[in-house]
């Protein structure tokens, strides 16, 4: 530290300790991020420091009469790359008094956020005996991927730096230490820690527990982050098996000698974060010189400027600054609309099954086997013993509903000793346990059929709905059920592969003023094994969180083969190449229903890395772009200042039509179909040889027709981008039907060699 940031950080400390006071925050004081104008004689993070500094002793005055306390915590943030502004605890007098100071544009209440590999990079194809990207990527060797979650587990063989070279001289960042965290613990695979957590603590009102609640450190104690930057960025470690002895094999990230950048901005046993932590860990990232982002982390789907707005700010400053964004859908689903960070800036992933399961089924004592999922090692039940419904032995007939999901108190658990228990779960906060006496437990899902793997210190599985159903139906039929649970099996090959996963959420998005399609990509998210922490070297994962790193490290990888490339053009190249047809060559289906999937569900299909590297076409966007696209959703030039501080002269007819983006959402209202058609305008950029020819080939949406123009396209070395329109009408002879909310089609561009694949949706809505 030189010492002119010395003197200031000890100004700033004395600062602080006038402004707060002795009992802790004020009363009914709140986390708020300030958004700042930008200030040209503003020439360092020292200036704004300084500056808002003198805004909060202003704010003192305001404190209403008789306050507890004089209490202002001192700044917990200041921004200066990704948003101008800093995160403060402020009453609501101060920050009535506060919004109105000059030169402030907001001022916004802190959000708290929740956090949202053996087999799946083979699943991809990055393993085959054929593939180049790993080899074209350097395997991602100097590339840094900022993972912004719960910390890491430095001492995992995943993140073993023996194979790698120094670290990349652009490297800005550092490695800080605290709780069971020292510098020794960053090496040339982790080469920075950081762990922002002052507006978690303002949250809560209140220390995190060191060492309790957490580690005040950039050790992860939840091991989300441990396994999110080893699916992203582990290196090869061969014998990878979980604790119970499954899924074996080489365990490597998608980008394995990628090197890991980590910001611990995710708290506590739930992986709680503020907004304003998170920003402030998206402002580092980019400031350390990060060129992927991993963001494994809840978001809302509301507009921008209701709900997350700073946040795409902050995201759309990191792409911005060319920094590949990637980010997952969320797990609410899977009802329509749940879709989660929708800006065109960011890559935005649902999460897909693989064609591994791990099996632990139960066997009725009519013979009847009904597939369940669990770490169960088979050993503790070896023979059928009785099964009771927990719904069948309440304590009364009062609690037959609350008994049937296993709530504490309502199962007689007399009833239950020597047995294996079946219950129901659904998305109901509900406290729920196995009872006392019970030798075995099954849960069903109350609704679908996705399953992931759960341990369980017990004999335990966990069963689809109609496996549920069936269970209960043979209970009642039979005078003396019987079950028992298998011990669990790792089952390769499995068909059909990728369905999409029940929790994963959906589009369409809910934005009132326009559609385009999200998520963007599906990747391998059900029990994805990858490093864990503490005493398990390997650990099971579910979520959106386990597919958003796959993108990540293969983002990485791309770039590294591709070091031109915008973010744009690396989303684009992983759509156009995805696949919508799962290992029986059938479209993609639904975990929960078995039925169809859509790009709603799971964006332009699965990643397929080995095509991405190589995608003959790109649909490139940069700055302009992402402003014509707020132009084209009607933001005053107020609204996009926030994004743009310098402003932006929006075209006279922007329209969201005509961003470049890699797919086409057209929409329609149902009174005024007849006659009606949307026109796309779309621009191409040759990324293969220099003198190629593509014709389109177009599957039109069901009771839609498709036109391109022109319907092929001739490229050069001159003349390496062309243009083309594609439109959308209503079919005459077949009008869409009643009760037809969207139809799927797509457009393919080849050459012979590619095919460069963009989903087409028509959407009606009924006004």
């Amino acid at each position: 530290m030189n010492p002119a940031m010395r003197r200031f950080v000890y100004f700033l400390a004395l600062t602080c300790l006038t402004l707060r006071g002795t009992n802790g925050a004020p009363h009914g004081s709140r986390t708020y991020i300030v958004h700042m104008e930008r200030n040209t004689s503003h020439h360092s993070v020292l200036d704004k420091s300084a500056c808002y500094v003198g805004m909060m002793q202003r704010a003192t005055e305001v404190l209403a009469e008789g306050h507890p306390d004089d209490g202002m915590d001192c700044l917990h943030h200041v921004y200066d790359h990704v948003l101008d502004g800093f995160s403060a605890r402020l009453t609501p007098e101060q920050a009535e008094f506060m919004g109105k100071m000059p030169g402030v544009k907001g001022l916004h209440p802190d959000v708290p956020v929740q956090l949202a590999t053996t087999r799946s990079t083979e699943f991809l194809g990055l393993a085959s005996a054929s593939g180049r990207l790993w080899a074209d990527g350097k395997s991602g060797e100097d590339m840094i991927i900022g993972v912004i979650d719960s910390g890491i587990w430095p001492e995992r063989l995943s993140f073993d730096d023996l194979s790698l070279g120094p670290i990349p001289a652009r490297w800005n960042g550092v490695c800080e230490v605290g709780t069971s965290f020292t510098v020794s613990n960053c090496n040339r695979k982790i080469i920075g820690a950081r762990f922002i957590f002052a507006g978690r603590e303002a949250d809560i009102g209140r220390p995190i527990e060191d060492g309790v609640e957490d580690y005040k450190s950039p050790r992860d104690m939840v091991g989300h982050g441990t396994h999110c930057a080893s699916t992203a960025a582990g290196m090869h470690v061969a014998r990878a098996v979980s604790p119970t002895g499954l899924a074996e094999g080489t365990a490597a990230g998608t980008a394995p000698k990628a090197r890991i950048a980590v910001y611990k901005a995710l708290w506590g046993p739930e992986g709680v974060g503020s907004t304003a932590d998170l920003i402030k860990a998206i402002d580092w990232a980019v400031a350390d010189g990060v060129d992927v982002i991993s963001y494994s982390v809840s978001g809302s789907t509301g507009e921008y400027f209701t709900q997350d707005y700073l946040m795409n700010i902050a995201m759309y400053n990191a792409v911005k600054r060319g920094i590949f964004f990637s980010v997952s859908a969320g797990n609410e689903g899977p009802a329509p609309g749940t879709v989660a960070h929708v800006a065109p800036w960011v890559t935005t992933v649902a999460a897909t099954t693989q064609d591994r399961d791990i099996d632990t089924n139960v066997e009725l004592g009519d013979g009847t086997v009904l597939k369940g999922r669990s770490d169960y090692d088979g050993t503790a039940l070896a023979e059928q013993v009785p099964l009771v419904f927990g719904g069948d032995i309440a304590v009364s007939a009062l609690y037959a509903d609350n008994a049937t999901f296993c709530e504490r108190d309502t199962i007689d658990e007399s009833k239950a000793v020597g047995k294996i228990v079946l219950c129901f779960q659904d998305d109901v906060e509900r406290n729920r346990t196995i009872p006392a006496g019970a030798v075995g437990f099954v849960s069903a899902k109350a609704v679908g059929e996705d399953l992931s793997v759960l341990h369980v210190d017990f004999p335990y599985t966990i069963v689809g709905n109609k496996a549920g159903q069936t269970m209960v139906s043979y209970v009642r039929s039979t005078a003396a059920p019987t079950a028992t649970i298998r011990g669990a099996k790792t089952v390769l090959g499995v068909t059909p592969a990728p369905k999409v996963a029940g929790f994963s959420n959906r589009g369409p998005h809910t934005f009132p003023q326009a559609q385009w399609l999200k998520p963007d990509i599906g990747a391998p998210g059900v029990d994805i094994l990858a490093a864990g922490i503490k005493n398990e070297r390997w650990a099971f994962m579910t979520g959106t969180s386990m597919a958003c790193p796959h993108v990540s490290g293969i983002g990485a990888l791309i770039k590294a083969s591709h070091p031109t490339w915008s973010p744009a053009a690396i989303k684009s190249a992983m759509m156009t190449s995805a696949s919508i047809a799962d290992n029986t060559r059938n479209i993609i289906t639904l975990e929960e229903s078995g039925e169809t999937g859509t790009f709603f569900d799971f964006g332009a299909g699965l990643m397929r890395p080995e095509r991405a590297n190589d995608p003959g076409l790109i649909y490139d966007m940069g700055t302009t772009d992402y402003l014509n696209f707020l132009c084209a959703l009607q933001y005053t030039p107020e609204e996009i200042k926030l994004f743009e501080p310098n402003g932006y002269a929006c075209p006279a007819a922007a329209r969201v039509e005509d961003v470049n983006l890699p797919s086409m959402v057209a929409t329609f209202t149902r009174s005024t179909l007849p006659g009606a058609s949307v026109t796309f305008n779309r621009v191409v950029t040759n990324v293969g040889a220099p003198d190629s020819v593509y014709t389109a080939n177009v599957i039109a949406p069901a009771y839609f027709d498709v036109a391109v123009q022109p319907a092929t396209i001739t490229f050069s070395a001159a003349a390496p981008t062309q243009s083309f329109t594609l439109t959308v009408s209503p079919n005459a002879t077949a009008p869409v039907p009643a009760g037809v909310a969207h139809a799927h089609g797509v457009v393919q561009w080849t050459d012979g060699m590619h095919v460069v694949q963009s989903p087409i949706v028509a959407m009606v809505y009924d006004s």
